[in-house]
């Protein structure tokens, strides 16, 4: 829109120098056609007013020579004016062409300039999309990474969790089978010890007969106190059970290894096996 207002005022100034020179040039012919050749309108006037007889009139020919002059010099002087006016306005236009152009020229290099900073910006904006993309692709890989790292961390923990377990679990069996087969041998030892003493403070009964067994249970206290004696699976004759178990009453206290895992059994309850016949 810019350029096209320039171009339109540089025409309108070309026009309008062409205009006073139009003007410039009807003024010049309007002088000159005021001598007119013979054969003219102007002509025939001029020899009709040389047929008149002279009259005895002033001779006003210095005056409209003089007018003649001056009215030449003020068409001269017009002349020179609108020449003068039509050099200012064609130099008017020229200059504004120049201008305009000039301006067209920076509007091209601002519209250059710009066209370069917006590219320039595009790929600024687009290496710093791709960074900001590769920034993102390294951080996805980092936590996956991390991750797997948690991860592998978590299965090696509990593998070795695993493992203290089972090494913890074959070493409680084994301490299991160790205490089992110690009380075992406990058992041996102080079962026979408990039996011999109570057979030792058993008064048989007159009536029981030979050959009788039972089972007594039997639960100790520190130091082997006897705290409970029972008849669980009972011999076929009430005075042999009975006697049995006051045997046990009598025999107190009872023989019981002083290690506690060892004397567990017995502070729980032992079924002894009561035969003195045998």
């Amino acid at each position: 829109m810019q350029q096209l207002g320039a171009r339109d005022f540089i025409y309108a100034l070309a026009a309008h120098a062409l205009l006073f020179g139009l003007l410039a040039v009807s003024v010049h012919f309007g002088s000159v056609t005021d001598q007119a050749a013979p054969g003219t309108e102007k002509a025939v006037q001029a020899v009709a007013v040389e047929d008149i007889p002279p009259r005895d009139e002033p001779d006003n020919t210095a005056e409209e020579e003089a007018k003649a002059q001056a009215q030449a010099e003020a068409e001269a002087k017009a002349e020179a004016e609108a020449a003068e006016q039509a050099r200012r306005e064609a130099q008017a236009a020229e200059q504004a062409r120049r201008e305009a152009e000039a301006a067209e020229q920076a509007e091209r290099e601002a519209a250059e300039q710009a066209r370069l900073e917006a590219q320039a910006q595009a790929q600024r904006e687009a290496e710093a999309a791709e960074q900001a993309r590769r920034e993102a692709e390294a951080a996805e890989q980092a936590r996956r990474e991390a991750e797997a790292a948690e991860r592998a961390r978590r299965e090696a923990e509990a593998a070795e969790q695993a493992r203290r377990e089972a090494e913890a679990a074959e070493q409680a069996r084994r301490e299991a089978a160790q205490l089992a087969e110690r009380v075992a041998e406990a058992r041996g030892t102080f079962d026979g010890a408990i039996r011999q003493k109570i057979e030792r403070a058993w008064n048989r009964p007159a009536s029981v007969p030979s050959g009788l067994s039972c089972i007594v249970a039997v639960r100790l206290g520190p130091g082997g106190s006897v705290l409970s004696a029972q008849v669980v699976q009972s011999s076929g004759n009430t005075a042999f059970d009975q006697s049995a178990e006051r045997a046990v009453f009598r025999a107190d206290p009872l023989p019981m290894p002083d290690e506690a895992a060892l004397a567990a059994p017995y502070r729980q309850g032992v079924e002894l096996v009561f035969n003195p016949d045998e």
